[in-house]
């Protein structure tokens, strides 16, 4: 009977230790890399000033002139390094008349954050319910923003002829910046996040300044999920063009924001 019990028992003691390994080196893979992604919408009102011009669109007024938008996030992790990357995407049209004159506009907005940077500080406990987590980082922020738009004015006579100008403008500039990151882990299952990115400086064709702060909770669903929702808002200020082309605007961006990270590694 002990040499049935040997030949029925010993092959599952080698499928257990045929599956160790793979653990183990699973195990370690996830200690030394992490990949991660965040779709999320933002639910943004907009202030900008232009030239003196004063704009103020709340997030209905952006959402009804909105086609198609779209924002996510990368995060990769090897050991205590860290690549973070930030995209939104944006294409809208607007329609507004004045009298007699219809102006439609286009506009397609990309804008890229990325940064490398470290973990300085890190106080949590194994079991992810106490202490906090400080990530250092520097890059740089992209804005490109690409307008057309066409200006029909209607004439005063009926005999007259209708008034049609088209025009194609845009902005591209790039930001230096530098971010920080707070985790703070309350239970293994919720905890809270602040990021904080400032910079510009006004080196070479850079904003004059910027800054982007958020407040986020954190909720864990699983493993490999977790609802991120808070609150975002940030602020760019510069001048572009010189003497009497010179304009100044200084654009602020605010309100909640709620995404799903969705941890690969």
């Amino acid at each position: 009977m002990a040499i049935a019990l040997a030949c029925a028992f010993h092959p599952q003691a080698q499928a257990q230790d045929q599956h160790k390994p793979e653990k183990e080196v699973e195990s370690a893979i996830r200690d030394n890399w992490g990949l991660s992604i965040t779709p999320y919408a933002w639910l943004a009102s907009q202030s900008s000033d232009v030239g003196g011009a004063k704009l103020r669109q709340s997030f209905d007024d952006l959402a009804s002139v909105t086609n198609l938008g779209f924002q996510g996030r990368l995060l990769v992790r090897w050991q205590w390094l860290h690549f973070a990357a930030d995209w939104t995407y944006a294409d809208m049209t607007s329609n507004t008349e004045i009298g007699r004159t219809r102006i439609d506009m286009d506009l397609k907005q990309n804008i890229l954050d990325m940064k490398l940077g470290a973990t300085v500080y890190d106080s949590t406990t194994p079991k992810q319910n106490g202490g906090i987590a400080v990530w250092a980082g520097a890059g740089t922020r992209y804005w490109d923003n690409q307008v057309d738009f066409t200006i029909t004015t209607q004439p005063i006579l009926p005999s007259g002829s209708v008034s049609v100008v088209t025009e194609n403008t845009g902005q591209t500039w790039w930001d230096p910046v530098l971010g920080l990151g707070f985790h703070f882990p309350v239970t293994p299952a919720v905890g809270f996040q602040i990021l904080a990115t400032g910079g510009g400086f006004g080196i070479g064709d850079a904003s004059d300044y910027i800054w982007d702060v958020e407040f986020a909770a954190l909720f864990r669903l699983s493993r490999r999920f977790m609802i991120n929702a808070g609150y975002r808002q940030f602020k760019y200020d510069r001048t572009d063009g010189s003497g009497d082309e010179e304009v100044s605007q200084t654009v602020t961006v605010s309100g909640p924001f709620i995404g799903v990270k969705i941890d690969i590694l």
